[in-house]
């Protein structure tokens, strides 16, 4: 009676999260700016990694020089030896994808965005509300004070400016749609070719956008614009980096999962772009040999903590119950490359009570453990990027700087997820057993 109660509970649970918590958030994910922000950053996910990687490198005799006494043996001097002939070339691709990360996230905001009311209107164009975001971001610059001395292009273009490039991209866009919907631009015959009707169609729309944000940008005194908005966004950035705001989301994530939704999609909707700043602000002072900022960014969630269901593949390898065996030999190769689906759905964790405990109350006592060693510095911050499928001990390696602490706290993660989930395991698989022998007996009966 006792373990239905507890179910029924859990079964409870499960249909608020489904019917109450879920709805809202799924809405929320397809508002047209966040849906436009995720596919933004989708696309510059390659370059992002591209970018910290080439950091990583530019920086490895730094970290070998630093307090680790392996610069007595010569082997940072080696390091530099081998990059300084490549030096030039590295810190240029360094330059065109975190350097700019800021100018192309209002460039492809705008694209996604216009894509988005294209399919109201096909006189909106993706393309044209590309440019109009771009160089409406760029219009907020002062490029008359720019200077060699100035450290302009991390600042102005990089990822201090990222929220502001992307709310002056939704104003850019909104304004250039609002006027081609209000039919405020200049009629060409139905002859014209539709290429060339539709460069005049943008063309007063354009202006305007171009004009206003000049004058918002430029025309009010003294006043610096996009250094407000920039300074405002950096107290929302500090206040949704924390481990509080972070572990909400993180739970958010483990509980829509546990409906059968894509949690970690349907909270970086709203994340992303504070995600976005943090690991680029990581990257940046590290360049600098300064003190990381941020310790809670989504790449230490993911190789910590969300590091990956490869213990839970292991149990079911060893189960004898011959479904959780099969399903442990097919999935074990891919949860070691952070591939979840087939254990999330086979075993499964989806809507199952018994997992609910692991999956939920498990893993936020295991966010808890690894925010308190945060806390106290022994985990090391995450100061580059890596692909999603790399396997999160040599990701957190990678991630930290090659801080050998790194891939230890995440090994031991993996024991700590192997037994938080090896109780609850052995219940199922003994409810398994049973049916399994009892479906042999009916077969055999049949027989």
């Amino acid at each position: 009676m006792e373990a239905q109660a507890k179910k029924t509970v859990l079964e409870r649970s499960t249909d608020f999260i489904e019917q109450k918590i879920a709805p809202p958030l799924l809405s929320l994910s397809q508002v047209r700016y966040l849906e436009a922000l995720q596919r933004t950053f989708i696309t510059l996910m390659p370059y992002m990694v591209l970018g910290a990687t080439i950091t990583l490198i530019l920086n490895l005799s730094g970290l070998f020089a630093e307090e680790t006494g392996l610069n007595m043996l010569g082997v940072a001097k080696a390091i530099d030896s081998v990059t300084a002939p490549c030096r030039p070339w590295l810190l240029q691709i360094v330059f065109v994808t975190i350097n700019l990360l800021a100018m192309v996230a209002a460039l492809l905001n705008g694209y996604f965005l216009g894509d988005y009311y294209n399919r109201k209107d096909f006189n909106v164009t993706a393309v044209a509300s590309a440019v109009v975001a771009m160089i409406a971001f760029l219009c907020f610059i002062d490029f008359s004070q720019l200077s060699a001395e100035f450290d302009w292009p991390v600042y102005i273009l990089g990822s201090p400016s990222l929220f502001g490039g992307l709310l002056i991209s939704i104003f850019a866009v909104e304004i250039y749609r609002f006027l081609i919907g209000r039919k405020i631009t200049i009629k060409m015959p139905e002859a014209v070719p539709p290429m060339i009707a539709s460069a005049f169609t943008s063309m007063i729309p354009v202006c305007a956008v171009i004009i206003l944000c000049t004058f918002i940008g430029q025309g009010i005194g003294e006043f610096d614009f996009l250094s407000m908005l920039n300074q405002g966004t950096a107290y929302l950035v500090v206040g949704g980096s924390g481990p509080v705001a972070q572990g909400i989301g993180f739970m958010l994530d483990r509980l829509l999962w546990f409906v059968g939704l894509h949690g970690s999609n349907i909270v970086s909707s709203v994340m992303q772009p504070i995600w976005a700043t943090m690991i680029t602000d990581n990257i940046n002072a590290f360049a600098a040999h300064q003190k990381i900022p941020y310790m809670f960014t989504e790449q230490w969630i993911n190789f910590y903590v969300r590091c990956s269901l490869f213990p839970v593949a292991l149990l079911c390898t060893m189960s004898k119950v011959k479904r959780f065996k099969v399903l442990g030999k097919l999935s074990l190769p891919g949860t070691i490359f952070n591939i979840a689906e087939p254990v999330m759905y086979g075993l499964p964790i989806v809507l199952n009570p018994l997992m609910f405990v692991p999956w939920v109350l498990g893993f936020a006592v295991l966010y808890i453990f690894n925010a308190i060693l945060g806390i106290l510095g022994i985990t090391p911050p995450v100061v580059a990027m890596t692909v999603w499928t790399m396997p999160a001990p040599l990701a957190s390696f990678i991630g930290s700087g090659f801080n050998i602490v790194a891939p230890i706290i995440t090994l031991m993660n993996f024991v700590i997820i192997f037994f938080m989930f090896l109780p609850f395991f052995k219940v199922m698989e003994k409810q398994a057993l049973i049916e399994e022998q009892q479906y042999e007996m009916e077969l055999e009966r049949k027989k």
